[in-house]
């Protein structure tokens, strides 16, 4: 059974939504992962974003269809979300060396 075709969309939806605001959701990820003691750095991004999608396909599946999963399905997800990855990655790069740029500045302003 392949990913039913409300569920693929809400997949691609979401993360079209993601990378299209990508500034303000990594900036609130990277808030979380922080507030609950976890060093956001590019790897745990990716796992963080990618269990957000996972969550949203198997609550998709689970609320229309009162089910889990799949193997076929989530095989299926998993190449969907693997698609994604590297443009996520070159983002989630790019973000957070600006993000340590302006820390830099911080701790050299704060010097003076």
């Amino acid at each position: 059974m392949t990913l039913p075709k409300e569920v693929k969309k809400r997949l691609e939806e979401a993360s079209n939504d993601w990378l299209l605001r990508f500034d303000e959701i990594a900036e609130a990820e990277l808030d979380f992962l922080e507030k609950i003691g976890i060093e956001p750095k590019l790897e745990t991004l990716l796992s963080y974003t990618a269990g957000v999608w996972d969550s949203i396909v198997g609550g998709f599946i689970h609320g229309l269809y009162d089910r889990e999963m799949t193997e076929e399905e989530d095989e299926e997800m998993i190449e969907l979300i693997k698609r994604e990855i590297p443009e996520l990655e070159i983002k989630l790069k790019v973000f957070l060396r600006e993000k340590e740029k302006l820390k830099m500045q911080a701790g050299a302003a704060k010097a003076l």
